[in-house]
């Protein structure tokens, strides 16, 4: 991993907090006192950053603490085709847990924060502490869930109702390891990113991104997206955050979500710490 250096001025329970790892219900304290001794090893990371490149040996986890990451693929005749978003506190490779080589890259898209968890601790986390091996495996099924929703938006879903719908995720999941203010949120990916994301031109993702401005729902400034209109956005795409599993998320780690996600009317996403205002339905 170029572009990085080893970080060690923060306990580890503090950096893996904001993380969905550390947040799963799947854990007992047992459980993450042992996986916070097993991250002895935290990196700063710049963007551009190669954290894997395509068909290159691994063996360690890499927990995205801060920062955003992409896992791409790059096609025979050049095209890149990105199959993951990766936001602080995502798992990037769960499959190095089973294979030595990924057929994907990833990349950092902003400065961040990695932990990097050897494939042998892991093992032997899974031995000492089973918690830990289902909360990687809910973690996995979730991911699966969010690559099947996004390919339906490819298939199905208009461009517009494409990017309202990214948009709409990008607020649950950020909102869910605290990495969002009210209905705001950093935004670093381009218009490019995005394209290759959505399987659309940087040109269509432009105009999308305006027709939703000028309708109200939505506006992005300084690398930051604000979502005006929750109510109107999620409506316009037929959000529902069903498939982001939110009740694996434990208890005491749960935040308040935007209203008509899953579970936010079955029970009250909350923070002990801090709470977040959100316009009704």
């Amino acid at each position: 991993m170029t572009g990085s250096a080893v970080s060690t001025d923060t306990p580890n329970c503090l950096k893996l907090s904001a993380t969905r790892l550390w947040i799963s219900a799947d854990l007992d304290a047992a459980s993450r006192t042992a996986l916070e001794r097993a991250c002895s090893t935290f990196r700063e990371v710049s963007a551009g950053t190669e954290l894997l490149g395509s068909d290159a040996h691994a063996d360690a986890l890499h927990v995205l603490v801060d920062g955003w990451a992409v896992r791409y693929k790059i096609m025979e005749q050049g095209a890149r085709f990105i199959s993951a978003l990766l936001v602080p506190g995502d798992i990037c490779n769960l499959d190095v847990l089973r294979f030595d080589r990924g057929d994907y890259g990833m990349t950092m898209v902003s400065d961040g924060r990695v932990a990097v968890l050897p494939r042998a601790r892991v093992n032997a986390l899974f031995a000492s502490h089973s918690p830990v091996a289902v909360a990687l495996w809910s973690l996995g099924l979730v991911e699966n869930s969010m690559l099947m929703e996004r390919m339906t938006s490819i298939a199905r879903r208009s461009a517009m109702h494409c990017v309202a719908h990214l948009l709409c995720e990008l607020l649950v999941r950020l909102r869910v390891v605290g990495k969002a203010e009210g209905n705001s949120f950093e935004f670093p990916l381009t218009q490019e990113l995005v394209a290759d994301a959505l399987g659309m031109t940087a040109v269509h993702v432009n105009r999308t991104m305006r027709s939703l401005r000028a309708m109200g729902l939505v506006s992005v400034q300084n690398r930051r997206v604000t979502i005006h209109d929750w109510a109107g956005l999620s409506m316009l795409c037929g959000f529902r955050a069903e498939y982001l599993r939110l009740e694996t998320i434990a208890e005491e780690y749960v935040r308040e979500l935007p209203p008509g996600t899953a579970s936010s009317e079955k029970r009250l996403l909350r923070n002990p710490v801090e709470r977040f205002s959100i316009p009704s339905l």
